[in-house]
C-alpha cells in the first residue's frame, strides 16, 4: 500500500495532496464520509494475515463522538509495520497512515503526528518499523515508505522470505561444525558441515602454491581477508559447495545467504610433495563477516583448515 504520510511535520496540505496524487491511495471521492452519528473500529476480519508475500494490513476507522473529534492510530503484528485506511468522522476524507502516526480529525481537516515515527535506527531494536527517506530526500521532507531497521541500525525494505530478518542461518560460533574440508588449485580451499548447508569458501590468488613447488620449501603467508588477492564468503543455503573443485556445473546449489568479511586475517602453510602439488594449512583468525542481505549483526569467526590438498593434478 502506497503511504500517503511519512514527513516528519505532516500537514493537511501534505495529506490531502498525497491522497488525491499517489494510485496507491485511497481516492476521497469514491467512499462516503462518516458522521458524527457513525463510529466502528477495526476488527480481526479488517486487520487481515500476514503472508509470505507482505506483512498484514489493517483498515481502521476513526471514531467521532459528541464529547471530541474523531481519532486514528494503527497498530503493527508480529509479521512487521502494517499500514492501515482511516475513515474519518466529521467530514474527514478518507487517508493512508503509517503505523507510526497519530490522526485526529478537527472540522473536516486531518491534523496528523508523525513525531512517534523512526527514521534513524541507531540504538533501535532490530526488526522494529521505520521510515525510509527518499533516496533523493535524505531529510525526508517529502513521502517516503516503511522499512524495518536492521541489527546493525539500518532501516531498509524488507528481504526476500526466504531469509530469517534479524537472525540468519549462521550463528556465532557456527564454523565450529565445518567438519569437512577440502580444495583444489592455486588455490581455493573450503569447509563445510556433514550437510552441506553451511560452509566457508576461500580463494587466493598470488600463486603460492606454484611458488612453494618452484622452491620446494614450506611457504608461509599471513594476508588481511580484505586484500584484493584473497575472496572469502560464508554461505547457507543447500549443496552450497558442491560446484566448488568441480569442473561440472551441478544444479544442486542454493545459496540463501551470502556473508563476506570485512576485517580480519588468513595465515597459510603451504608444504609442496613430489607431484608438484602439496597440502595446505589456512588459519582465519578474528574474521568479521557481514551477511550481504540486510538483518542480522555481523559476526566474528576463527577457523582452521588443516592438511587441505591444493595444485594441479597433471594430465
Amino acid at each position: 500500500m502506497t503511504l500517503c504520510l511519512s514527513l516528519r511535520t505532516p500537514s493537511f496540505t501534505a495529506l490531502l495532496g498525497c491522497t488525491l496524487a499517489l494510485s496507491g491511495c485511497i481516492d476521497p471521492k469514491s467512499l462516503g464520509n462518516e458522521t458524527d452519528d457513525e463510529s466502528s473500529s477495526a476488527t480481526e476480519g479488517d486487520a487481515g494475515s500476514a503472508t509470505d508475500d507482505g506483512p498484514a494490513t489493517a483498515t481502521a476507522t476513526a471514531t467521532a463522538t459528541d464529547d471530541g473529534p474523531a481519532t486514528a492510530t494503527d497498530t503493527a503484528t508480529d509479521d512487521g509495520p502494517a499500514t492501515a485506511t482511516a475513515t474519518g468522522g466529521n467530514g474527514c476524507s478518507p487517508i493512508d497512515i503509517a503505523e507510526c502516526v497519530e490522526c485526529e480529525c478537527i472540522g473536516g481537516e486531518w491534523s496528523c503526528d508523525s513525531s512517534a515515527c523512526v527514521y534513524d535506527c541507531a540504538g533501535v531494536a532490530c526488526g522494529d518499523a521505520c521510515m525510509m527517506c527518499p533516496e533523493d530526500d535524505p531529510e525526508c521532507t517529502t513521502l517516503g515508505s516503511e522499512g524495518q531497521c536492521t541489527a546493525e541500525g539500518e532501516c531498509v525494505g524488507t528481504p526476500p522470505p526466504l531469509l530469517g530478518f534479524c537472525e540468519g542461518a549462521l550463528q556465532p560460533g557456527f564454523e565450529g561444525e565445518l567438519s569437512e574440508a577440502s580444495g583444489c588449485s592455486d588455490m581455493t580451499v573450503y569447509a563445510h558441515d556433514a550437510a552441506d548447508e553451511r560452509a566457508v569458501v576461500l580463494s587466493i590468488d598470488q600463486g603460492l602454491v606454484a611458488d612453494a613447488v618452484a622452491s620446494g620449501m614450506p611457504l608461509h603467508a599471513e594476508l588481511p581477508v580484505t586484500d584484493p588477492s584473497v575472496t572469502l564468503e560464508a554461505r547457507a543455503g543447500i549443496m552450497v559447495t558442491t560446484n566448488e573443485c568441480n569442473d561440472v556445473i551441478l544444479p544442486d546449489e542454493q545459496i540463501d545467504e551470502t556473508w563476506v568479511p570485512s576485517a580480519g586475517m588468513v595465515i597459510v602453510d603451504i608444504v609442496p610433495d613430489a607431484m608438484d602439488t602439496g597440502t595446505a594449512t589456512v588459519e582465519l583468525v578474528d574474521v568479521v563477516l557481514h551477511r550481504t542481505q540486510p538483518g542480522p549483526a555481523s559476526i566474528t569467526i576463527d577457523l582452521t583448515m588443516a592438511d587441505v590438498y591444493v595444485g594441479w593434478l597433471p594430465g
